[in-house]
């Protein structure tokens, strides 16, 4: 099921014995728009701390009661290699909590060769678990350092106030505001766009797939539309969940293969 980042941001998060605080940011790779990360803030008991929890690491997720449970004690997580907040994410970083927590690396597949789906070939992180205990994984690091995934932060792409710029090929149309995350393979599918009264909707779906680049220091994504394709594109109302006749209507219009039926 779809669900907005802030509502998976409003996430609170419990260990095997006890709650351990609340989703502060989210963290995703920019190749595969897939959720590798959720930031916890544990401030009462582990201050100044990032703690990272993968996916993998979820044991049950009740996102419209707001709750997700997490495989691990609380002293196994305070004990993990958290970095400080301001230090960046490394591969090594990641390394080291794959290692810890026994976690599989999602950038290795069957046999060391990664496939179409977002979790090492795998289409869910459970997939890649089950992988693991039969033992069928291919064990290292990933291929090389310019084949690696680059961790973003939700937070900063869509902004306190005003969060990355949207451009068609012929100007503006609008800005970041949140993201539609599948709470079952935690892809992120849709980015939500606030529109600024460019268009007649006020917001919009664009699927990360026509994204055709994002020039994160300059903080723009660029879609490869024009303005008066972006006026098919029916209002998307933020308080009402996205149904597959929704998203069939919105490829429909604008003449797009279906992502379930490539």
């Amino acid at each position: 099921m779809f669900y907005l980042g802030t509502t998976v941001k409003n996430l609170m998060v419990s260990a095997s014995d006890g709650e351990l605080g609340g989703v502060k940011d989210i963290y995703f790779d920019d190749k595969l728009w897939t959720v590798r990360y959720l930031v916890v803030d544990t401030r009462k008991w582990l201050p100044g701390k990032k703690v990272l929890l993968s996916p993998i690491s979820f044991d049950h997720v009740d996102i419209e009661n707001g709750s997700l449970n997490v495989l691990a004690s609380k002293e196994t997580i305070k004990n993990a290699p958290n970095r400080d907040e301001d230090e960046p994410v490394s591969k090594q970083a990641e390394m080291e909590l794959f290692n810890y927590y026994g976690w599989p690396n999602y950038s290795f597949g069957l046999g060391g060769v990664v496939g179409p789906g977002p979790w090492g070939g795998y289409t869910y992180p459970q997939e890649l678990v089950d992988a693991q205990n039969r033992g069928v994984l291919q064990d290292g690091v990933s291929e090389d350092d310019a084949n690696e995934p680059n961790l973003r932060s939700v937070n900063e792409i869509d902004g306190s106030f005003f969060g990355y710029d949207v451009e068609a090929s012929d100007g503006e149309i609008g800005h970041v505001t949140d993201f539609v995350i599948d709470d079952k393979n935690w892809k992120i599918y849709y980015i939500v766009v606030d529109t600024k009264g460019l268009l007649t909707s006020e917001h919009i779906l664009l699927s990360t797939d026509w994204i055709s680049n994002v020039e994160w220091e300059s903080k723009k994504v660029s879609i490869d539309l024009n303005k008066e394709q972006f006026k098919k594109i029916k209002e998307f109302k933020t308080n009402e969940p996205i149904t597959r006749a929704y998203e069939e209507e919105l490829y429909s219009r604008l003449g797009k293969a279906k992502y379930w039926e490539i």
